[in-house]
């Protein structure tokens, strides 16, 4: 079994790649952040010179594992190598839980600090943006996809009748590249939420009306989804090891540390979907 399968371990920390895995999500500790962060929860305890930590794993059913590797004289040789071994932790019952809640505190500080800033520099970037091109009408309409995911879920709080209508607006927003292919982006027309219907109470069948049922996403319109689109964004660049990803995610994307610009550069290419 792998020991950072994330079915099985809360935290897995790579030290020599300077990696922390916490609920399969992957972070590689910048050299500053781990320097002023993580060595002092590691030193001396648990990393030294001569005795440095490999892999330290907290598993979800409680326990812990740790492997260390140390430079030693070979009996034989008389020569100095590394050798890696298995840490034995029962004695430490206390201090590996103190490892563990450290370590996370400051992974989640690292991840919503590194978050936030690709979040800012996003949201930056698409303000300066006044076009709105059919990338970004992709981009939109997938956004809008996966917020509606939950109506398709069997236990919904929604009626039969209410469900059929989402239905019917999920299937509208996945036919808008083919069926206004031939329209600028600005005139693509999007069709208003069932909720959104409801409050309307015009008395009208749901998206029967091509005038009241629809808006067109103009530069307006698109600007209320930017605070979204780029939250969206950032969650998924940094979180692409989750399992479970939403329906709209950026292909192509393998690290954090891609740049802002190849990451508009990505959504310019159309690789949203």
């Amino acid at each position: 079994m792998d020991i950072a399968s994330p079915s099985k371990t809360s935290l897995y920390l790579n030290a020599f790649d300077k990696n922390i895995q916490v609920d399969g999500v992957i972070k590689t500790i910048d050299d500053g952040y781990w320097a002023a962060n993580i060595v002092p929860i590691l030193y001396p305890l648990w990393d030294s010179d001569k005795d440095k930590l490999e892999v330290f794993v907290k598993y979800k059913d409680g326990t812990s594992k740790m492997n260390k590797t140390k430079y030693q004289r070979q009996q034989k040789t008389g020569v100095y190598k590394w050798v890696s071994y298995q840490f034995d932790l029962s004695p430490f019952t206390d201090e590996v839980d103190d490892l563990y809640n450290r370590l996370l505190e400051k992974y989640t500080e690292y991840r919503v600090g590194q978050e936030n800033d690709l979040e800012r520099s996003l949201a930056g970037a698409f303000a300066k943006s006044s076009i709105l091109n059919w990338n970004k009408v992709i981009l939109i309409r997938n956004f809008l996809l996966m917020d509606s995911d939950w109506t398709q879920v069997g236990d919904a709080p929604l009626t039969d009748a209410q469900k059929a209508n989402w239905r019917t607006y999920r299937q509208k927003l996945r036919d808008i590249p083919e069926d206004q292919n031939a329209v600028a982006a600005n005139e693509v027309k999007f069709p208003v939420t069932p909720s959104k219907h409801e409050a309307m109470n015009d008395g009208k069948e749901y998206l029967s009306d091509e005038y009241d049922h629809v808006y067109k996403m103009n530069q307006i319109v698109y600007s209320k989804f930017a605070d979204r689109i780029t939250n969206y964004l950032a969650v998924a660049i940094s979180t692409e090891a989750i399992d479970e990803m939403p329906v709209s995610r950026v292909h192509r994307v393998q690290t954090t540390d891609k740049s802002l610009d190849e990451i508009l550069s990505i959504i310019e290419e159309g690789e949203v979907g």
